[in-house]
């Protein structure tokens, strides 16, 4: 029983649709929320504003959804632990917040799992479903569709360069063991702190750096304080859209199939734009004056680095380790 999800009829009551008959709709309109972190302007945010208006059109104006961005509604993990309870029917976030409830999903988050966008392609397309399974009888969330925020680069007050430029630095994680552990191995002296008070960590010298996706950089001036940027590769962050799987259970068939391919068809194509706008980003935060280096110099002491940090984690979880092996596996394109 995952303690996170709760009992009774108050949850019960949390995850039922949301109806209010409008009156010249033959059904009952269902409300819902899309509560994320996702910063305004960004391909995550754009794609979650098509897909509540694109919902909206396939199920003939039943699905009316709402979308809060940029942590409205609350923190990373406030929003995660909504939607895994149903306060939030639908929101986003990478992997890496599963370490407690599933540590073979979080290990997605480990340094160095994926070698390209063609990679990650295959994975989702070959493993999608293992993953959507996995992530609901774990979490009690389900997965509609994949978008991501790509390769999350490192931004700092002063130049990284090589490893050693890492050695104690102050930098930020997301609130999740694997970037401790990760950015320990790198040598780096990590510090969990909300998403929503980074600038100002930033800003006023309470941590040296942080790591991100580049829109998200961009979109939250987190360049501003740290105007080095490197794109150190250790993390390519697939972002599954996740809706509370009571509430989406609870939907009629042609809802959930509405919803689903919606979600599918619109962060198939946030994937692309966002892979298409990363140059671009680039550019103009080197117009800005934002100094970028294309990755680091010693790049295979990183990864070597970060598979010390593997070996512990498999060794508490080894079903993780099996997992990643196939993961990396479709690196080749060998895998049908």
């Amino acid at each position: 029983m995952l303690t996170s999800l709760g009992v009774g009829a108050a949850l019960l009551a949390a995850c039922a649709p949301d109806t209010a008959d409008d009156g010249d709709i033959g059904e009952d309109v269902i409300r819902y929320r899309v509560a994320t972190i996702e910063g305004i302007g960004t391909p995550m945010n754009d794609g979650f504003d098509r897909f509540v208006e694109e919902a909206e059109t396939c199920s003939d104006g039943r699905l009316v959804g709402t979308n809060y961005p940029a942590g409205q509604l609350g923190g990373f993990v406030d929003l995660i632990d909504g939607n895994r309870n149903g306060t939030y029917e639908i929101t986003s976030g990478g992997f890496d917040v599963e370490d407690q409830l599933s540590p073979t999903l979080a290990a997605l988050s480990l340094g160095y799992v994926f070698e390209d966008e063609e990679h990650v392609e295959r994975v989702i397309d070959g493993m999608l479903p293992q993953m959507a399974e996995e992530l609901e009888a774990s979490t009690g969330a389900t997965i509609l569709g994949m978008g991501e925020d790509g390769w999350r680069w490192t931004f700092s007050s002063t130049p990284i360069e090589t490893i050693e430029d890492t050695q104690g630095l102050g930098i930020r994680v997301p609130e999740a063991d694997i970037p401790l552990g990760l950015w320990n191995a790198l040598g780096a002296s990590p510090t969990p702190v909300p998403f929503t008070e980074m600038y100002n960590a930033l800003e006023t010298g309470v941590i040296e750096a942080g790591e991100g996706a580049l829109a998200q950089i961009a979109a939250n001036a987190f360049h501003e304080p740290a105007p080095y940027l490197n794109n150190t590769k250790h993390w390519f962050n697939i972002k599954p859209v996740r809706a509370n799987a009571e509430w989406f259970n609870g939907l009629d068939d042609d809802l959930q199939a509405c919803l689903r391919t919606t979600a599918e068809d619109v962060f198939a194509d946030v994937r692309e734009t966002s892979r298409q706008l990363e140059a671009e980003t680039v550019a103009e935060l080197e117009a800005e004056g934002v100094t970028v280096f294309e990755e680091p110099a010693d790049l295979e002491v990183w990864k070597q680095r970060s598979a010390t940090y593997d070996e512990v984690y498999f060794g508490e979880y080894p079903e993780a380790e099996e997992f990643i092996n196939d993961v990396r596996s479709y690196a080749a394109g060998d895998q049908e």
